[in-house]
């Protein structure tokens, strides 16, 4: 007999893989450029990559501590709130498939998204957390690259001074793979460096794809005050957070829909959990060079980098 996913919730999201999307493979890449050009304004300077098997192995310690294997007494459905797990695991869990449209739009691609991996790490987050229940998905306003670039941020709104507020802690970004190719990603993953944005017009300056995409990704990020995020395209994910000064990035590789040891869902699962600050998340190491804001204290500290918590060392090279 198959198992409810909350019987064994660690299998589960160690086992369940995203499903191929129904998209047209042979559908040709847009040339489609995101409205972000260098800015005197943004201070990111440099990108670390995260190593891959140190990254992995983090992942997959911190789900054996925290994501239990024993039931928790659950169904896969919340019948209050219609949460439910949506990826399927068969032999094992008896989660059906779900049918959805061919994704030839970013609307439609949002909606893969949404329905299958970010509804199932909501329903496990809430479980293993109840008291993060306030906290959900919220699909932001569209923005002038709305056809081609989707933010979705896990917040929650509070009460402060009389007005309500919205506490985001992760941001999703999502592009289609016809638009932000795999090649572009890795490239968005590699080590890099930015210097400071030149004043001369913006034509003498060509930027890159995964260059305009860190531009895009650094203005949403701190709009919303919130450092982590999440690059999909369904096909693809990277998984990033930029320094307490904004002034760095660490991202790790780029993974696969059907990825596994981590999966998917694991990866999804411990990088939100990490965000919102939970038991056993990763940290963000402290990154000494000139701190972003305020704008008024702009003295370089030091032009070395130093990771505080010795047990995240060893996930990326500090030593440029």
């Amino acid at each position: 007999m198959a198992w409810r996913a909350p019987d064994n919730l660690r299998f589960y999201i160690q086992e369940a893989r995203l499903v191929s999307i129904n998209w047209n493979s042979s559908q040709p890449s847009v040339d489609a450029a995101l409205h972000a050009l260098p800015r005197r304004y943004r201070k990111l300077r440099a990108i670390h990559p995260l190593r891959l098997a140190l990254f992995n192995q983090y992942c997959q310690d911190w789900t054996e501590d925290f994501v239990p294997c024993v039931s928790l007494g659950e169904e896969d459905e919340d019948k209050e709130t219609g949460e439910r797990f949506t990826v399927p695991c068969p032999p094992f869990y008896q989660v059906p498939s779900i049918s959805l449209a061919r994704a030839d739009s970013l609307k439609r691609l949002f909606t893969w998204i949404d329905l299958l991996p970010l509804e199932t790490v909501r329903r496990a987050v809430h479980l293993l957390y109840p008291e993060t229940k306030a906290w959900s998905f919220a699909s932001d306003a569209d923005d002038p690259d709305h056809t081609i670039f989707k933010c979705i941020t896990w917040s929650q709104l509070v009460d402060h001074d009389d007005e309500r507020h919205c506490r985001n802690a992760m941001s999703i970004f999502i592009q289609p793979p016809w638009v932000l190719s795999g090649r572009d990603l890795d490239l968005f993953c590699k080590r890099q460096s930015f210097f400071g944005s030149s004043s001369s017009p913006w034509h003498a300056h060509p930027t890159t794809a995964h260059e305009r995409l860190w531009y895009k990704l650094w203005d949403c990020c701190i709009t919303r005050s919130c450092p982590w995020f999440v690059v999909s395209t369904y096909t693809h994910w990277v998984f990033g957070v930029f320094s307490n000064g904004w002034t760095a990035a660490f991202v790790s590789p780029v993974y696969s829909h059907d990825s596994h040891d981590p999966s998917v869902l694991q990866l999804l699962l411990f990088w939100l959990c990490s965000a919102m600050g939970l038991p056993g998340g990763w940290v963000v190491p402290e990154v000494r060079i000139e701190p972003a804001y305020p704008s008024h204290h702009l003295t370089a500290l030091a032009s070395d980098l130093a990771v505080t918590d010795k047990s995240i060392c060893t996930l990326w090279d500090g030593d440029d």
